[in-house]
């Protein structure tokens, strides 16, 4: 008997030397299946034919489209006549929630905006109507007669 470690199989090199044990296993080393029990080479098999092509891909689906009301309720709020952005923004939330259309948030900024630009012009009109009655209370008024 030599004193070599165990060899894998015949005609192969020498098993490296195991530093960690000092007994030799008790297990017993089995090797490895002979490669045609693995089965064949993996790659494409040439008596298929080429692969198939790809299918195609889905197109994207259309989101849905802006209530009107809703950008009419932006538009009339911030440059035409605020009370009639709100009264769209109003609008423009039933119907997004009975249609699902997109437009929810124009619709708000419609409502918010026609709030305070409907108080600002409301403000401007008291202002303006004090104004205008204190001047004409100054203006000593004669009467001819």
């Amino acid at each position: 008997m030599t004193d070599q470690p165990p060899t894998g199989q015949p005609g192969q090199p020498p098993l490296p030397a195991q530093p960690w044990s000092a007994q030799p296993s008790a297990e017993p080393v089995v090797a490895a299946p002979p490669a045609q029990a693995l089965g064949p080479a993996p790659g494409p098999n040439p008596s298929y034919g080429p692969p198939p092509y790809a299918p195609y891909a889905y197109p994207f689906p259309y989101p849905a489209p802006y209530n009107t009301y809703s950008i009419l309720a932006l538009v009339f709020a911030v440059a035409v006549f605020p009370p009639l952005g709100i009264y769209f923004g109003r609008k423009a939330r039933q119907q997004i929630a009975q249609t699902g259309e997109r437009g929810s948030e124009l619709a708000t900024v419609g409502i918010v905006v026609g709030w305070v630009f409907t108080s600002i012009y409301g403000l401007f009109i008291l202002l303006w109507c004090g104004m205008a009655a204190t001047m004409f209370a100054s203006v000593p008024w004669t009467v001819t007669r």
